[in-house]
């Protein structure tokens, strides 16, 4: 994977979110007041089209933010790595890594065993650039990216890109037909992905 800073997509499209969500918030409450409402505007209609409106940025900003944690926390166990020594006997590369692992388990209030398997899922997205495109973008929930990520795990390098780029390459030789991954519903998702 490498040490990067790529996770500045996924914080615009972070702060867009936001920013979306603000625009949304101030529609409702000028709605609210009666504030610049006309005479044919159906309010509650109004207000309910905009809840609907919200939760679906609120799903684009969720995956965003899955993405932001899920590159954080691959690349603090990556970079916690990078300082020791190369030539650290085994022992001391294991007691970095469980290092890290028990930090992250602190800071996210999570079990160690959670945390463990955060990292290994964040690590298989990270490993999976189509998919974690998709999730910086909002179009993919981090249900849907582990989904992907767990059913390249058993595949050669080549089988697991050509799998991803199946499901997220419209220019690939046999291109996934019907909605687009982040479209269906998990259990939909993973049927598809191991036909």
């Amino acid at each position: 994977m490498g040490i990067s800073s790529g996770g500045g997509v996924a914080l615009e499209g972070v702060h867009a979110s936001v920013a979306a969500l603000d625009a949304l918030a101030a529609e409702d409450s000028f709605l609210a007041a009666g504030v610049g409402v006309g005479a044919g505007v159906d309010v509650l209609q109004r207000r309910y089209e905009l809840r609907l409106a919200r939760l679906e940025v609120v799903k684009r900003l969720e995956a965003q933010l899955a993405a932001v944690k899920a590159r954080d926390v691959a690349e603090a166990v990556e970079i916690q790595h990078a300082m020791v020594a190369p030539d650290a006997p085994v022992h001391e590369r294991t007691f970095s890594e469980m290092s890290a692992v028990e930090e992250i388990a602190g800071v996210l209030t999570i079990s160690s065993g959670a945390a463990g398997a955060s990292v290994e899922q964040s690590r298989r997205v990270c490993f999976l650039p189509p998919v974690m495109d998709a999730l910086s973008a909002g179009n993919l929930s981090w249900q849907h990216a582990r989904i992907v990520a767990d059913e390249t795990e058993g595949l050669t390098p080549d089988g697991a890109a050509a799998l991803v780029a199946h499901f997220f390459d419209p220019d690939a030789p046999n291109p996934a037909r019907g909605a687009a991954p982040g479209e269906l519903v998990p259990s939909r998702l993973r049927t598809k992905v191991r036909t």
